[in-house]
This record gives C-alpha cells, structure tokens and sequence, in this order.
C-alpha cells in the first residue's frame, strides 16, 4: 500500500510539475539518444533483476526492474523528443528526490523508497509528456500501421522472459513458451515472404537439426560426446522440442542477418552456440561428457559442427526460398537473443559467456551498421584533410 501510495504522488508530482513549468517542445536531439536511452534503460532493468535473483535488496531490485523497462521503452519511443524536456525532468527528479528522501527517513533510512520516487516521477513525466507531442503521436500512428502479426509474436517472446529472475524454476516452461513463439513469428514472417514455401522449410530445416542431434546424442558425431538424459519435457525422441525448433528458426533470423551468406550465417550460429553451451547445461537440457573439452564442456568439433549445420541450413533456404535474404526485418529475433542471452547468462553467474557470447553475437549482429558508421566515421576524417 506504501508503494501505492507514493507511487501515484509521484504521478501527480509529474503531472502538477509539467502543467507549472509548462515545457514546449523544440528541436529535437540526435536520434543516437532513442538507442542509447533503451540501452541505459535495460541496463538498469538487468541491474535489478540481478538484485532480486541475488536477494540483496527486493524493492529496489523492483524498482529498477520495472522501472529501468519503462525508461527503456520511452526512450526508444522518444528520446530525442525528450531532450528538449531535460530541465523539466531535472526539477522532477529533484522533487521526486526530496519527498522519497523524506519517506525514506521516515521510513528508517530505507533509500530504496527514494529510488523509487526518483524512478517513477520520471517515467511518469516522460510519458505525460510524450502523449502530448505530435510527432510522437506520429510515431505511435506509424507503428499501428506498420506493426505485423509476426512482430507481436516477437514481441510476446520478448516479455516472456520477463519473469524469469522472479521465478527461476519456470525457465524450462519459459524457455518452451518463448521458442514456441519465435518459431510461429518465423513462419508467419516467411509466409509473407515466400508463401506456403516456408512450411517445406520449416519440415526440413526441423527434420535436419532433430536429426543431427539424436546421431550426435548416440554417437558423438558430428558434436561430441553429450547426452539429453535428464532434459526437460516436453522432448521430441528424446530431444528437447526447442532445440529443432530453434536451428529453424534462429537459422532463418541468421540468414537474414547474412544477407544469404552460408558462411556468415554459420558464423551468427557458432556465437549464438558460445551462450548456449553454458546455460542450457547449467539447466539440464544437456550434459557434456567430451573428453576434449573447450568451452564449458563443449569441444572444438561441437563449433565446426554448428558452423557446419548452419551453413547447410542457411544454403537450403538460400536454394528453396531465395527471397528470405532480401528482406532482413526477422533479424531481429536474432538481435534480441543476442540482448537476453547474455543477459540470462549473467543472471545465472555465468559471466564469462555473457561476455563473450554478448560480444561475438552483437558484434555479428550489427555488423552492417558497424561498417556503414566506420565507412562514415574514416571518410569524414579523409575529407577533413
């Protein structure tokens, strides 16, 4: 009830300090602070989900959890726009800051209160005052008219996972639950792109990748040795039902990315892999029993296997729906998995990939920008000399 309360007097704070200051809207600020902002905004949602797996501090890890998601989403939705509301915000904060300092004392001292206070004064502030800019209304018209059914799929896979650091004995169904919807947004994509197609390939991309893994499971070929024993329901054959699920349809998010490339495409695999090796076995999807380990268990030949595997993927969908490539709007669920992978990963203590597999994946992920903004960055020198 004390969250309640103050949350709705950070409400009228907002609403009571835009209608005093009376803000107008003016030259907006470079769009770079839309992707900078819903960056710092997850940041601070990450920092507190790992509060609240740690148990160290529960309101403020909810405090920078659920608030840090809507700073996030404001500022992709406008951040430019909200640099011209800056010193407003600045005087909102500032009283956000002294009423929750002053129920934080009250309170014993308890600073979580005035993060709180800081938090929600200013998602409400930003939000009031978006709802009333044209070109961010604009911008939410666009979006209802862009929006397609295969990104509001994505978009649930993309909440989903949203309780995972409140309910860690979930993730199994979570995991399903989010693949699941991946899989019917990749379908749904590639039937706007090649029509009644992308069921053949999704029938032989999920054939291919159950089969590699029940000869890989019993054999130790082409990956090594591992077993599915112990792997959480529901499986296929033994084989947890999103691993089939997702050579699919990571694959095809991947192929977009690589423009049709089988080599590059095979290289976003291996980096997606770097991840997965580490939290799938801490989860007991699968056990490594390789002799000849590199990585969390896994061998070298696991990663020439995964290259491999997304090459022939990424070639058979280049060779039965040549159209996949062109239009790389899917490379966004490969995008978000290379956010929330190495996010969970990090929730789980599991620091070492969530870097390594941050990076690679990234770095793969948004390569095309990488070159356009360096191609850029060394012609504006060249031409400055």
């Amino acid at each position: 009830m004390d969250i309640l309360l103050l949350t709705l007097g950070m409400l009228l704070l907002a609403w009571g300090g835009l209608a005093w200051l009376r803000p107008q809207g003016s030259i907006a600020g470079p769009a770079w602070l839309r992707w900078l902002g819903g960056l710092g905004g997850m940041g601070l949602a990450l920092l507190g989900a790992v509060l609240l797996v740690l148990g160290w501090n529960g309101l403020l890890g909810a405090a920078l959890a659920v608030w840090g998601c809507g700073l996030a989403v404001l500022a992709v939705w406008g951040g430019d726009l909200l640099w011209a509301l800056r010193r407003t915000l600045a005087v909102v904060a500032g009283g956000a800051l002294l009423m929750g300092g002053g129920l934080s004392w009250l309170a014993g001292g308890r600073v979580e209160l005035g993060v709180w206070a800081l938090l929600s004064a200013t998602v409400a502030a930003q939000a009031l005052w978006l709802l009333r800019q044209p070109e961010a209304l604009a911008r939410l018209r666009w979006l209802q008219t862009h929006l397609k059914p295969w990104m509001v799929l994505l978009a649930l896979a993309v909440l989903v996972r949203i309780p995972v650091p409140l309910w860690l004995e979930g993730f199994a169904l979570i995991s399903l639950v989010q693949m699941s919807l991946i899989s019917l947004a990749a379908l749904w994509w590639g039937f706007t792109q090649i029509g009644a197609r992308i069921g053949l390939l999704f029938g032989l991309a999920f054939a291919l990748g159950l089969g590699v893994e029940l000869l890989g499971s019993k054999t130790g070929l082409p990956f090594g040795l591992y077993t599915y024993q112990g792997a959480p329901p529901p499986t296929v054959l033994g084989v947890p039902l999103i691993v089939p699920l997702g050579w699919f349809s990571l694959v095809l998010s991947a192929h977009g990315l690589a423009g049709g490339r089988p080599w590059l495409t095979g290289l976003l695999v291996v980096a997606w892999d770097l991840g997965l090796e580490a939290l799938m076995p801490a989860k007991g999807y699968w056990t490594w029993q390789d002799p000849h380990p590199l990585w969390y268990g896994a061998p070298l030949q696991n990663y020439l296997a995964w290259f491999a595997v997304g090459f022939v993927i990424s070639w058979m969908y280049g060779r039965l729906g040549p159209g996949l490539h062109r239009n790389r709007s899917f490379g966004w669920a490969y995008r978000l998995e290379a956010l929330f992978i190495p996010v969970g990963l990090a929730l789980f203590g599991l620091w070492p990939a969530a870097l390594v597999c941050g990076l690679a994946m990234n770095l793969l992920a948004w390569s095309e920008y990488l070159r356009g903004w360096a191609g850029e960055r060394f012609g504006r020198i060249a031409d400055s000399r």
